[in-house]
């Protein structure tokens, strides 16, 4: 398991995303904040970092007329980082483990589990509730991964 958590930390660290794509959203913030987490909750709570600047970029060069469309964007690339993050952490743990197998039908359960969820919050809430949905639980997955590499 300690081999497993300076995996991830390397992977989260010595490797950040480049900052800022064609949607603004500056990745290297989430990079930022997870580096100054120490638990679980913390990392969780990275979820929403980079949004402001996304949103401010956003906000800038979108001329069209619909309202959402900057924080719908901001979602979705804040979910693709978090979806990317995520991906390194789950192959560090594959790899550091003698039976993968486990591991791979929790993660399968998971995904149902997030799909499913944030289907009923998008039914009530709408697509930015959903997307809200998607990026805060793939966070929250993946800080639940980095500490459970780290034996918290």
């Amino acid at each position: 398991m300690k081999r497993l958590a300076g995996c991830a930390l390397a992977l989260l660290l010595a490797a950040p995303c480049l900052a800022g794509d064609a949607s603004g959203f500056d990745h290297a913030a989430i990079d930022r904040c997870l580096a100054d987490a120490s638990t679980q909750g913390a990392r969780a709570d990275c979820a929403g970092t980079g949004m402001e600047s996304c949103l401010d970029y956003a906000r800038g060069k979108y001329g069209g007329n619909d309202p959402d469309f900057p924080l719908a964007n901001c979602l979705d690339a804040s979910h693709q980082a978090w979806e990317a993050k995520l991906t390194g952490v789950y192959q560090a743990a594959l790899e550091d483990s003698d039976q993968p197998e486990p591991l791979r039908r929790v993660e399968r359960s998971w995904i149902a589990f997030r799909e499913a969820l944030c289907d009923r919050a998008g039914e009530t809430g709408g697509d930015l509730a959903r997307a809200r949905c998607m990026r805060d639980e793939t966070a929250r997955q993946a800080a639940l991964l980095m500490a459970l590499g780290a034996g918290e």
